[in-house]
């Protein structure tokens, strides 16, 4: 029997997502605490905050996203045990 079960999927591809932001994230301040420096810039890199303020302020609002997402992954093993354990 295979148990198909949605909020394992949104769970994993929230989390997949909000690492992906964080990574965005990070490049963008490093980016902005080196930019005094005589360096090259990656052409991929794309800034679209205007402060570091603002970044970080978009970094705890992407933890709490993840935390969120894992939450959800945590709820669903939960209620999938339940759903064997009335079923068995």
């Amino acid at each position: 029997m295979k148990i198909q079960h949605p909020p394992f999927l949104y769970g994993q591809q929230g989390l997949q997502q909000t690492q992906r932001n964080l990574d965005q994230i990070s490049k963008e301040v490093a980016q902005m605490s080196t930019q005094n420096f005589d360096r090259v810039q990656p052409k991929e890199l794309d800034v679209q905050h205007g402060s570091l303020a603002e970044t970080l302020t978009e970094a705890r609002q992407v933890t709490r996203d993840a935390q969120s997402n894992a939450q959800v992954l945590d709820d669903a093993n939960q209620n999938l045990g339940r759903i064997i354990d009335i079923s068995v």
